[in-house]
């Protein structure tokens, strides 16, 4: 058999950009590295947030009264005094800060358990469930969402192309691509598949009794500097996983696209092994495109063709069999050059 060499089209351009897309996730990165390390803290900054808010908040609606509370809604269907939050505001007594206005106000602010609540005041107002807080729901679950083909970088590859592209904030919110990623992400994360509901899941591991009705500013809960600083602590902990989440993304995207540059001057197929055999890559290609290359790099001999004639009609190779196939050539291939 004589080999011959394979020429790159569009599609096969595609496969390989995706896959080198894989490769560069998968290799050891300082901003990688970060990433991760940003979610374990941020773990932690939140269980001990809660430790904290649990004794602020059992010490403002004490236990005896909510279950006071409880046995008269038991009894008496009028009674609606009682309930469990994820969700709640804090406030310093006798302390005033400057808002952006220069102002003086209140020192207080909401401090949301929930998996995708805000945090930051500014950023809560504006969005109650951002995008901020899908953020953090997308980087704490990626690899989860990677596994059943989701997309949990797409608020991040939407924002570089907009601002390369200098997009209008009309232009961000009418992107089909986009929207549809979010509803399959949030379709996810309710529990579609037959998973579980991570939004229930988070609320009922950070959820407290607390009394009195009405939204989370009518029962501001009272609470010293320190505690307001450890709920701050929450918050620069999630925006940091966001932050470094989105760095490692902009590194990988960057170098996907330094890619598809490069690969649009190749015409070979040889071009790219070249390149991913280069000590500085490194990249194991798919075995499925690998697989898929074979019977395009072979010239069909009189034989070949007649096997090939024959074969019509049977049942054909599976992608296990092609790779097995390709394996074996390429022992030959080895061999061959060893012999002569």
């Amino acid at each position: 058999m004589e080999q011959k060499e394979i020429r790159l089209n569009a599609n096969k351009r595609k496969s390989l950009t995706n896959d080198y897309r894989r490769h560069e996730e998968t290799k050891h990165s300082q901003e990688k590295e970060d990433f991760f390390d940003s979610r374990e803290k941020a773990t932690e900054a939140i269980d001990s947030a809660f430790t904290t808010m649990k004794d602020v908040v059992e010490r403002r609606f004490e236990l005896a009264d909510v279950a006071t509370l409880q046995t008269l809604q038991k009894k008496y269907n009028t009674v609606n005094a009682v309930g469990t939050d994820s969700c709640f505001f804090m406030k310093v007594l006798d302390t005033k800060v400057l808002d952006e206005y220069n102002d003086e106000v209140d020192k207080s602010n909401h401090f949301s358990f929930e998996l995708d609540g805000g945090f930051d005041s500014a950023n809560y107002r504006r969005y109650g469930s951002s995008n901020h807080g899908k953020n953090f729901t997308y980087a704490m679950y990626r690899e989860d969402m990677k596994k059943v083909g989701l997309n949990p970088d797409c608020n991040i590859e939407s924002d570089i192309t907009n601002a390369e592209n200098g997009n209008d904030s009309y232009s961000r919110r009418s992107n089909p691509y986009l929207a549809q990623c979010r509803n399959d992400n949030h379709a996810w994360l309710q529990g579609g598949q037959g998973g579980t509901n991570l939004y229930d899941e988070w609320k009922d591991k950070y959820r407290l009794h607390i009394i009195g009705t009405g939204g989370c500013r009518s029962r501001a809960i009272p609470c010293t500097d320190l505690e307001y600083a450890k709920f701050e602590m929450m918050h620069q902990a999630k925006a940091d996983v966001v932050l470094k989440h989105t760095k490692w993304i902009q590194s990988i995207v960057a170098k996907v696209k330094r890619f598809e540059q490069g690969i649009k001057q190749m015409t070979k197929f040889s071009q790219v092994e070249k390149f991913a055999k280069h000590p500085k890559v490194n990249w194991q290609i798919s075995p499925e495109i690998l697989a898929d290359k074979i019977g395009m790099d072979i010239v069909v001999s009189i034989d070949d063709l007649a096997d090939s004639i024959d074969s019509i009609g049977k049942p054909k190779d599976t992608r296990e069999e092609k790779i097995k196939q390709r394996l074996a050539y390429e022992q030959w291939q080895q061999s061959s050059r060893l012999a002569s």
